[in-house]
């Protein structure tokens, strides 16, 4: 490379210089290596005169001045920088220094300046200490009334080493600091000390004697080896610094400079004792030690608050940092807490809306396009929100894909279900992700604190979520809170905790119901439906445990319970020459679990029941929400010879695709469909429609929630193939099971009403019958 080729020349040049020893062809080449430096820092600066051009231009100044000094030292009748005169060359030298000092000071890289004002501060600590001891150990003592006439001759013995201690040590602490740690600036660091250096051994001797009678003027190689360095940086290939962003300090670096610094604070109580050591008086140093000491104290102060400044503007951003969410920006959850505290406080009795916005299948734009695409529509997201919302509304984001919006109820002069839409609508805009329209949508749980007074910022909260669960539960798109909600949520939790002792004791009890053939009058099958045998509660249906039971992971050792009483059930019937089948209800956690196929296959086995007595029952949303592994699942059954039935028929997805893709041989007409078929003219063609569809497609339908005889004749009528109800039968206990059977099928044959009962009717007391 052309700057390390120069280096290796301008070295060897160096080199020469001090072994050369003819005065005059040294000075020849000393002015030779000069001039070249010059037009090389030129050449490389003009090739990149876009980098950090206020810095090249300063040291070009700083380069000039130094060789145009050195010129006049070595060619004028001058004496140079040790000459007890001020010269035109110590004018020279000065401006040069000056010109270093602010080319430093310039420095810049992609974030800005690199030089910090600490940074000066802390130079200007240590060029006081050199200061102090320059005009002491240099200059010599004086009483204080002779400092007019020592300056005027002495100036520049003090401002060299103030300069030169300014400049190196900014250079150093940016070396330090790692923030300008590059090849090109460890060349213009060590070309400033090398600079710096030529000063002090000036003033000491003009020239040195080494062997054979060469002498040596170590200050002008000095110089001359710094001019060498300066146009090697400037012919480096990059001189802007690094950036300084995500750069960590070592602790080295910080007690390097930390021993600096008080090295340099120290040097004033070091030269006093000094001067006291050697019988000095004071009135000769006093004067100058007091006046660098109060120097070094200003500094030190102003150090410190701009320590103390960096420290308030770091805890103001740190917590910003911890009351705003690091995605969009708006207030997290913590924050959100106190902004809601304060807007009960200001709506007083009005009172405020808040709302919980949950992006719908967020999760899939994650998994499609990844996190920092779903970062950005979160983003979009917070901005929409924030947009549709009133000046002093709430807006914030809790996590994952829920936002929190309140609003003064007095700000918002609409229902709260229109305020919901109105948030609904902002967010379901179109928003293009990579060329590709993304449809969004939103469920809202909305909650008034007007209607609960003394509520709190976390007791809104939580309403809220339960007013989201409620809408997520009852597949709506917004919900209100309602207290009754609370009261169910809390009864559920309580369930739960209880749930695993339930499962532990067998208090979980198989019922089961009689599935009537209308065509043979014989009860071919029962349902089997779980109950709960509450200790103090009673009997106790499933839709009050299994939903929650399946979110928290204990549906497959409920699923084990209910699949071995119900396959003993049949198997004892069948040992007495009952031959029905028996319908076993799955959940979409069932269909997605690998081990079901061989736990069926064991508990058939265990209990000597064939696998084509029983028919398991899943409904049309469990059966989509996972199609490929549902299915799968499903098929694996039908191999082992059982039978497949779609349960509550009409109330899902109700597709012709589904159903052709599923091995489905049952269709069950969900109850709300058959109970009201005789008066409304809808469900009744609703009813007749599915019956046709499954004679079509070849398969079975059982119409449920028959709870009277017209609408079992009715049935009849239409020719369907199954009917289950209360009319036909309560749900029983196994060992009741083969007296309903025997007393079902005595009044069929007799020609009979089927039911014999006064309780069989849908008022009757009892659990409605409910899938697992």
């Amino acid at each position: 490379m052309v700057w390390s080729r120069f280096l290796a020349a301008g070295l060897a040049c160096v080199a020469g210089y001090i072994l050369l020893a003819d005065d005059v062809w040294r000075a020849v080449l000393h002015a030779v290596v000069a001039l070249v430096a010059v037009v090389a820092f030129v050449r490389g600066g003009y090739a990149r005169r876009r980098d950090d051009r206020a810095t090249w231009v300063l040291l070009l100044i700083g380069l000039l001045a130094c060789v145009v000094g050195d010129a006049v030292v070595e060619f004028g009748d001058v004496e140079g920088r040790a000459a007890p005169v001020v010269s035109v060359a110590d004018v020279l030298y000065l401006v040069g220094h000056a010109a270093f000092v602010g080319a430093v000071l310039c420095l810049r890289d992609a974030d800005g300046r690199v030089v910090k004002v600490e940074d000066v501060l802390e130079a200007s600590i240590v060029a006081t200490g050199l200061g102090l001891i320059s005009w002491v150990f240099l200059v010599g003592h004086g009483p204080a009334g002779e400092l007019p006439d020592r300056l005027a001759s002495n100036w520049p013995v003090v401002l060299y080493p103030i300069a030169d201690g300014l400049l190196v040590a900014t250079a150093l602490i940016l070396l330090l600091s790692k923030r300008a740690r590059t090849t090109p600036f460890v060349l213009l660091t060590v070309a400033f000390c090398a600079i710096a250096l030529s000063n002090p051994l000036a003033y000491n001797a003009s020239t040195y004697t080494f062997w054979n009678g060469l002498t040596v003027d170590p200050a002008t190689a000095a110089s001359l080896l710094g001019y060498v360095l300066l146009a090697a940086y400037s012919l480096h290939p990059s001189r802007r610094v690094s950036s300084s962003v995500g750069v960590e300090k070592h602790v080295f670096a910080d007690r390097t400079r930390l021993l600096g610094l008080c090295a340099a604070s120290l040097m004033a109580p070091v030269v006093m004792g000094v001067e006291l050591a050697r019988g000095a008086p004071v009135s000769e140093w006093g004067w100058i030690v007091a006046g660098c000491s109060m120097v070094v104290v200003a500094l030190v102060g102003a150090r410190m608050a701009c320590f103390l400044s960096v420290m308030r503007r770091q805890a103001s951003e740190l917590t910003t940092a911890a009351m705003s969410d690091s995605t969009t920006g708006l207030p997290n959850r913590r924050r959100i807490g106190e902004l809601l505290d304060r807007a009960v406080d200001e709506a007083a009795d009005q009172g405020i809306l808040v709302l919980i916005v949950d992006i719908d299948r967020f999760a899939q734009i994650n998994e499609t396009f990844g996190y920092p695409v779903g970062d950005t529509v979160l983003r979009e997201i917070g901005q929409r929100l924030v947009s549709a919302a009133v000046t002093d509304a709430v807006v914030g984001r809790l996590g994952g894909d829920q936002f929190v919006v309140a609003v003064p109820t007095q700000r918002m002069p609409m229902p709260a279900a229109e305020c919901a839409e109105h948030f609904q609508r902002c967010v379901s805009r179109t928003m293009f992700v990579h060329d590709i329209n993304v449809a969004l949508e939103a469920t809202v749980g909305v909650v008034q604190s007007s209607t609960l007074p003394g509520a709190d910022a976390d007791a809104l909260l939580q309403h809220a979520h339960v007013a989201l669960t409620a809408a997520k539960a009852g597949h709506m798109r917004l919900s209100i809170y309602a207290p009754a909600m609370d009261c169910d949520r809390r009864e559920q939790m309580r369930l739960l905790g209880e749930l695993e002792t339930a499962v532990l004791q067998r208090q979980l009890r198989v019922f089961f119901q009689p599935c009537l053939d209308l065509l043979t009058g014989r009860v071919v099958g029962v349902e089997a439906l779980l109950r709960w045998q509450h200790p103090r509660e009673g009997l106790i249906g499933p839709g009050s445990f299994l939903a929650d039971a399946e979110r928290t992971g204990m549906l497959p050792a409920i699923t084990a319970y209910v699949l071995e009483d119900a396959l003993a059930c049949c198997g004892a019937l069948r040992s007495k020459g009952f031959r029905i089948g028996i319908s076993i209800n799955l959940s979409v956690r069932n269909l997605i679990d690998p081990t079901l196929v061989d736990q069926v296959a064991s508990a058939l086995e265990r209990h000597d029941v064939p696998s084509s007595a029983v028919e398991f029952e899943v409904t049309e949303t469990s059966a989509m929400t996972d199609p490929r592994r549902s299915v799968d699942a499903l098929v694996s059954l039908r191999d082992i010879g059982s039978s497949i039935a779609i349960d509550d028929y009409g109330t899902g997805y109700s597709s012709l695709a589904y159903l052709r893709s599923l091995p489905v041989q049952t269709l069950k007409i969900d109850r709300s469909f058959v109970t009201a078929m005789n008066s409304q003219p809808t469900n009744a063609s609703i009813v007749r429609s599915t019956i046709e569809l499954g004679r079509s497609l070849g398969m079975n339908v059982v119409a449920e929630g028959v709870e009277d005889k017209a609408t079992l004749d009715r049935l009849r009528v239409l020719g369907c193939d199954g009917a289950q109800g209360y009319h036909i039968g309560r749900p029983v206990p196994a060992e009741e099971l083969q007296a309903l059977v025997e007393r079902v099928e005595g009044r069929v044959s007799s020609g009979l009403d089927v039911d014999r009962d006064d309780d069989a009717s849908s008022e009757a007391v009892g659990p409605v019958p409910q899938r697992q």
